[in-house]
């Protein structure tokens, strides 16, 4: 029978307990876990027996296979050579009237065709793993293969990015770059929009659909980037307008132009993630020894005989620029302009003339350069151009024309067919996996991929650049 004598003990054990004897239970109760945050050695008593707990599930936080939208979509045809040529026919002849007098034999007509090549460009990524690594449990499976699918969505990245913004100039001078050219450099010239750092309008891309529909072509997707989309979308649902009740519980809000209808035919909305704003300037350089040594000086001043320039969209005010030294493994750190240059209302049509010096003591020679410069009286910088070097000598010098062609801080979009009679990539061998020697407890492999992207009718898409973008800084891993 239970009785109040068999808690007679009771407040010695628990409720009138000393301090000494509530510290000593509390040590044994705890599990020391965040004792030492530096690591898991030197732990002790009950901290010591714990086993550490490691999500078996791989957090991706950066891009991912579902960001690969261009790749993705363009047709892929077998290439046959390092040089791919086409031809194309560009009239059925250039008589002014097929009518003639009765009884009169009609004018000869011939047609006009042109051919064309493309280099077949190579991409690859190298990765090691050591042999102790394949032997050990690894938390997210197989290492050799988790290491391959990683290299393949870093060359997705690669090939994404260079699909818009390849340029095969970019090399010393003489040579052919290693890039391919993208949809940038592969439009055609004429072909360009621009809207002057506004927001894209549906009269916009009407104007876009038009020039495509003039050169015999049907607008069929535009890719373009997530906030100017969403810039868009705002403009034909506005927060003020009432959302009718859907099925079930609640209201689903929230509404995105995914498909405009143009005069030319409907386009779909292609938002890409490396379709980014013109790109920020890092203080600091990227590539290691390998990149080229930075410039010695930059200096910019009014070009006298200038006069495409087209400043008038940004305005008359003060401009600094910098400029950074490039090659295929990197960029050098910036240097700043000797001193900016300070554009009036007569000298918006001379554009900026910039004369950049390379080190006197170089290492390594650059290939190319990219050209940042701010808004007006502006302080942040950013990418409004790539130029190849005209030297490559120490003490040699390079001179371009700034004519406010790419506005800083601004967006692109491409807008065209996307058939495979006027688009396509020529694989000479799609992405594949070649095992390299074994010179040590060490797996190495390459993972490659040849071919070249070809715009067949140049005119049949269309670039609507300087899209308005808003201030906030992007992140500059989608950036080469």
């Amino acid at each position: 029978m239970v009785s109040m004598n068999d808690y007679l003990n009771f407040g010695q054990g628990f409720g009138n307990a000393s301090v000494n004897d509530v510290a000593e239970l509390n040590k044994a109760l705890t599990t020391g876990a965040y004792a030492q945050a530096s690591g898991v050695a030197g732990q002790v008593n009950g901290s010591a027996l714990q086993v550490e707990s490691l999500e078996n599930s791989l957090k991706v936080l950066t891009y991912s296979d579902q960001h690969v939208k261009f790749w993705k979509k363009i047709a892929k045809t077998p290439a046959y050579s390092t040089v791919e040529e086409y031809n194309q026919l560009l009239s059925y002849g250039t008589g002014m009237g097929g009518f003639v007098p009765e009884g009169v034999l009609p004018e000869v007509e011939d047609s006009q065709y042109k051919r064309q090549a493309s280099f077949v460009k190579f991409l690859g990524t190298t990765r090691e793993v050591t042999h102790p690594m394949t032997l050990v449990r690894s938390a997210h499976g197989d290492v050799i293969a988790r290491e391959n699918q990683n290299g393949i969505m870093w060359l997705m990245k690669q090939l994404e990015h260079a699909l818009f913004w390849g340029d095969s100039s970019l090399a010393s001078p003489g040579k052919e770059g290693v890039q391919f050219d993208g949809l940038n450099k592969m439009i055609d010239s004429e072909n360009t929009l621009d809207i002057k750092g506004k927001d894209l309008l549906d009269s916009d891309i009407n104007q876009a659909a038009q020039m495509i529909i003039e050169n015999y072509g049907t607008p069929t997707d535009l890719y373009l980037p997530f906030e100017t989309l969403g810039e868009f979308s705002k403009e034909y649902f506005p927060k003020e307008r009432v959302i009718m009740p859907t099925a079930g519980a609640g209201y689903q809000a929230g509404l995105v132009v995914n498909k405009f209808q143009t005069h030319g035919g409907a386009v779909d909305f292609n938002p890409d993630l490396f379709l980014q704003k013109t790109k920020p300037l890092s203080t600091t350089g990227i590539g290691g020894a390998k990149a080229p040594t930075a410039v010695a000086s930059v200096t910019v001043a009014v070009d006298p005989a200038g006069t495409k320039g087209d400043f008038a969209k940004s305005g008359a005010g003060v401009y600094s620029y910098s400029v950074t030294a490039c090659n295929r493994f990197g960029e050098s750190t910036p240097v700043a302009n000797t001193a900016d240059v300070t554009l009036t209302a007569g000298d918006l049509k001379k554009g900026v003339k910039i004369t950049i010096t390379n080190n006197a003591s170089m290492v390594v020679a650059p290939e190319f350069y990219n050209v940042y410069r701010t808004e007006k009286d502006g302080t942040a910088k950013y990418l409004i151009m790539r130029v190849p070097a005209q030297s490559v000598v120490s003490s040699g010098t390079t001179e371009v024309v700034d004519n406010n062609e790419t506005m800083p801080n601004t967006y692109t979009a491409f807008m065209g067919e996307f058939t495979p009679e006027v688009i396509a990539f020529k694989q000479l061998a799609p992405i594949m996996k070649m095992d390299l020697a074994l010179l040590g407890p060490a797996y190495r492999w390459m993972i490659l991929l040849y071919g070249v992207p070809q715009l067949y009718a140049p005119k049949k898409w269309v670039k609507i650049s300087n899209i308005k973008a808003s201030s906030r800084v992007n992140n500059n891993a989608l950036y080469y």
